[in-house]
């Protein structure tokens, strides 16, 4: 297998890999004393405030070596690239904010294994957009998937009932999570990725700052400690998944791209262990196993793309996300 075919995949899988440590600052944060709502406001703010400095930087340094940007031939107005970016910064918010409030009337572990659902729905959605059947390997790695889930979030059996509000907001969570996904393997594949992430970022804080109101900036609550945790968060949780998502989500199928980026939750468990001292069970081991397996499963075999790349289609159409069309 030609190893550049593997580049993008490994992107996204890194990006999914960026959110481990988002759940050990997380609980950090809460020991601490703050919110959830300061937390998610947190994450949002640092890392569209972190993205607008390194704006300003390549700016500035721009201007002192006097380079002019290239224009793009006949760029459609800014106006227009809006409103589906401000669509995609509004599922990945409220992403974050469903998920909070999963938490709040179920126990954690179901709320994600409901959130990992989006990879199921990722495939559906795939297979409704492009009218056909997704493949048996897809399917398989799906099924794998759901079941590592439910081991690796340490799923023993129900108490009781649970609550209604909370499983629609965890599955809720898993389908603005699985759209976001679509959506960035489909509006605005053209402009450059820093440009997508600021843009998606910005809508993302602005629609926040209206649900929560302004009282986090009003009351300062951005200027006290836990800025170390924003920053954090805002830099693995925000920046880093976001960029590399907008880089490779246009280059591989809806349905792959929630797979891979499934690998969240191994990373997560790791990072769990490694810097707050959680014990892992072996049935928790066994689906981080399980959710590999399933991640690796559809990138061993050649895709039907990748196998005609190799009749002649060429590398570089393929690594453009407009000659996607025209390999099917």
């Amino acid at each position: 297998m030609d190893l550049r075919l593997l580049i993008f995949p490994l992107l996204v899988f890194l990006g999914g890999c960026c959110y481990g440590p988002s759940s050990p600052t997380i609980k950090l944060a809460y020991a601490a004393g703050y919110s959830w709502t300061d937390v998610v406001m947190s994450q949002y703010f640092y890392g569209w405030l972190i993205l607008f400095v390194i704006f300003v930087g390549l700016f500035l340094l721009r201007l002192i070596r006097k380079q002019q940007t290239i224009p793009a031939k006949n760029p459609r107005p800014l106006l227009r690239r809006i409103p589906g970016l401000a669509l995609a910064g509004t599922c990945i918010s409220l992403v974050t904010v469903t998920y909070c409030l999963s938490l709040q009337s179920v126990p954690a572990y179901i709320s994600v294994i409901l959130l990992f659902q989006f990879t199921w729905m990722g495939v559906l959605i795939q297979a409704i957009t492009e009218q056909r059947l997704p493949e048996p390997k897809m399917i398989l790695a799906v099924v794998i998937l759901v079941i590592g889930t439910f081991l690796a979030a340490g799923f023993a059996g129900l108490d009781g009932p649970l609550d209604p509000s909370g499983v629609i907001f965890g599955l809720l969570s898993a389908l603005l999570y699985a759209m976001y996904m679509f959506m960035l393997g489909r509006f605005e594949i053209g402009m450059h990725p820093l440009n997508r992430s600021f843009l998606i970022l910005s809508c993302a804080l602005l629609l926040l700052t209206f649900l929560f109101t302004p009282a986090y900036f009003m009351q300062g609550t951005f200027v006290t400690g836990i800025w170390q945790y924003g920053i954090i968060l805002g830099s693995i949780g925000c920046i880093l998944p976001m960029c590399l998502f907008a880089i490779a989500a246009p280059r591989i199928s809806t349905g792959a791209t929630t797979i891979l980026s499934s690998s969240e939750l191994p990373a997560s468990i790791i990072c769990a262990v490694l810097f707050l001292g959680e014990t892992v069970s072996w049935i928790q081991y066994a689906g981080m196993v399980l959710l590999t397996i399933g991640i690796a499963y559809p990138q061993y075999h050649p895709h039907p793309r990748q196998k005609q790349i190799r009749k002649g289609v060429g590398m570089q159409r393929f690594l453009h996300p407009h000659a996607r069309a025209k390999i099917r």
